[in-house]
């Protein structure tokens, strides 16, 4: 067996990586060899906000099964769920989202409820709390904090700050003027009411000495006849007398009266008139209510938020490791890859590859007029940084491959499962015992999410190189990495 120490290490390395990975695939996925188990029941949502297949189901923060499924139906995001089947649920269950982990992944979790019968497979979940949209409550507070900017502004403005302080010292002289008629006039409101303590007493001592049984009507109104002739003169005495000081109070604090009233009619004026310049839309407050440029304004503002937002959830970021055996040189070729794609159609792809074909680097020395030239072999780590475009089931890459030009296309098949491969690369023949450029025809079929095989011809266009290669790897999806930080207990027996 031919190659260096580095790529031995490399390959005992990619072999490792991959039988690790494989493992936290199955066991992270949820994979099994054998058939699906539990029963299915559905939910509608408006919103599903970072859910996606295979997210767990957790009833009481334990894992209950797995969605299945997301897809439109009338407008709603219908979600397939997929329950252990030792979990029941009834019919009174609710089903909302919730964030868990320390990036704050979503989960699907349930109420059980209490209301039998149990939901059997294929009934749908009724109760759903729709979760709450960030953005949206974003947009409202800073609809606020806009509002209120321009109101103080308009606050600071020449003829709205000279009607309110005008107001403000209108009030002053109100509190002022009825605080003077309350001190002035206290003692005779005092004395007011002594008169009507003394009225009341005056009746409460009639209507005792008439509480007495009735024993007939004549007696009665003899007896409260002569009540009134003996306290009649009194009361009527304090009654006069009470009269007579509240109408001098009145005719003394009648000119404080007519002051607050033109004061309050003042102050209504000034109101009026702040009213009447608003909905003129004069001021900042007058164009904040009447003037639909603001609302264009801040529509577009959020328009332009919801882009960015939008721009980021569609970044994607895949991690690749793959293994082939070279069956003509019976070696391995270890690779790396970190693909960054910003659009669905166009992605960058940056990786490294521990390949068992050296490089041959040529080095010439003339000595006494003789020039020797020399080959060497450099078995290193090789880097390929690539651009992709794709159009529709096509893609078309460009860039470097494993350290020199390259050129390379796939055609995908089957919903992205099966994807075919052309590249070519090495167009200076630089690779050891190369005559023509390396050209690599093979295929890529995803068994799995993230676990998929690969086989073809290598190195076509040089006879001595050419074989058929197998092999296969794992690819993960930044959103696969979240489960890694969200392991939760299972129940027992699942």
């Amino acid at each position: 067996m031919r190659g260096s120490r580095a790529e031995l290490v490399v390959g005992i390395f990619a072999l490792a990586v991959l039988a690790i990975l494989s493992f936290m695939t199955f066991k992270v996925g949820d994979f099994t060899w054998r058939g699906k188990q539990g029963y299915i029941v559905y939910a509608y949502f408006k919103n599903t906000a970072g859910l996606d297949e295979k997210t767990k189901v957790k009833i009481a923060g334990v894992d209950a099964g797995t969605i299945e499924k997301i897809e439109l139906a009338d407008g709603m995001a219908k979600v397939t769920i997929r329950l252990y089947p030792s979990v029941k649920i009834y019919s009174d269950a609710v089903a909302f989202i919730r964030s868990s982990g320390l990036l704050g992944d979503k989960f699907l979790e349930i109420k059980v409820g209490s209301e039998k019968p149990y939901l059997k497979e294929g009934d749908t979940i009724k109760n759903i709390e729709e979760l709450v949209d960030v953005d949206d409550l974003i947009r409202n507070l800073s609809n606020v904090s806009l509002n209120l900017v321009d109101f103080i502004a308009e606050l600071n403005k020449t003829e709205l700050k000279d009607a309110m302080k005008e107001t403000i010292l209108n009030l002053k002289d109100i509190t002022r003027d009825l605080k003077g008629s309350i001190s002035e006039n206290r003692e005779k409101l005092k004395a007011i009411l002594d008169r009507v303590d003394s009225i009341t007493a005056s009746l409460e001592e009639l209507i005792e000495k008439n509480k007495g049984p009735v024993t007939n009507t004549f007696a009665n109104l003899e007896e409260f006849s002569s009540s009134l002739r003996s306290n009649g003169p009194t009361l009527v005495s304090n009654l006069n007398k009470a009269v007579k000081e509240l109408k001098d109070m009145i005719e003394k604090t009648r000119p404080e009266l007519e002051s607050i009233a033109e004061n309050t009619r003042s102050t209504m004026d000034s109101l009026s008139a702040i009213t009447n310049k608003i909905e003129s839309g004069e001021g900042t407050l007058g164009k904040l209510l009447t003037d639909d440029k603001l609302y264009n304004s801040l529509t577009r503002a959020a328009e332009g938020v919801d882009k960015t937002i939008s721009s980021i959830q569609r970044f994607r970021t895949y991690i690749t490791f793959k293994a082939d055996y070279l069956t003509r040189l019976k070696e391995g070729k270890g690779y790396f890859y970190v693909t960054l794609q910003p659009r669905k159609d166009k992605y960058y792809i940056l990786g490294i590859v521990g390949d068992p074909i050296g490089k041959i680097d040529v080095t010439e020395t003339t000595t006494n007029g003789t020039t020797v030239r020399k080959e060497t072999v450099e078995e290193d780590i090789e880097f390929t940084a690539q651009f992709a475009k794709r159009f529709k089931d096509t893609t078309l890459r460009v860039g470097l491959t494993e350290n020199t030009f390259g050129v390379g296309a796939d055609h995908f098949m089957f919903n992205d499962k099966l994807k075919l491969t052309l590249d070519a690369w090495d167009f200076g023949k630089d690779e050891q015992g190369a005559d023509h450029p390396h050209i690599r025809i093979g295929a890529d079929y995803f068994l799995f999410k993230n676990v998929f095989i690969s086989g073809g011809v290598d190195n076509i266009l040089n006879s001595n190189r050419q074989g058929v290669y197998i092999g296969g790897g794992v690819r993960f999806e930044d959103e696969d990495f979240k489960y890694l930080f969200g392991t939760v207990p299972k129940i027992p027996g699942q």
